[in-house]
């Protein structure tokens, strides 16, 4: 009997364990600060933070409306491009917390 490599036997525990959820959510928080910095700079990670991953919906942080009025205007290309880093249709839109 061979062995499994501990990358699909971690998966299929999570799986099995009803935590995909939570480590999909997890995935898109880390996955938003590098997008954000790729899209706006930077300075946008210390000015925004993403906070949680609830019905699709990807709930931020902003320190003021300015700063989210900028990401919602990118909004579509965020959210296009955490989905194709998690290679699936995850995040349908961002919420703003200011």
């Amino acid at each position: 009997m061979g062995f499994s490599p501990i990358k699909y036997t971690l998966n299929r525990n999570i799986q099995s364990s009803g935590l995909q959820n939570q480590v999909d959510g997890a995935r898109v928080i880390e996955i938003f600060a590098l997008i954000l910095k790729e899209v706006l700079g930077e300075e946008f990670n210390e000015k925004a933070k993403a906070l949680y991953l609830k019905n699709r919906i990807l709930t931020i942080s902003v320190i003021s409306s300015v700063t989210g009025q900028e990401i919602k205007l990118r909004e579509v290309k965020i959210v296009e491009a955490i989905n194709r880093k998690m290679e699936a249709n995850l995040v349908e839109r961002l919420r703003f917390l200011a």
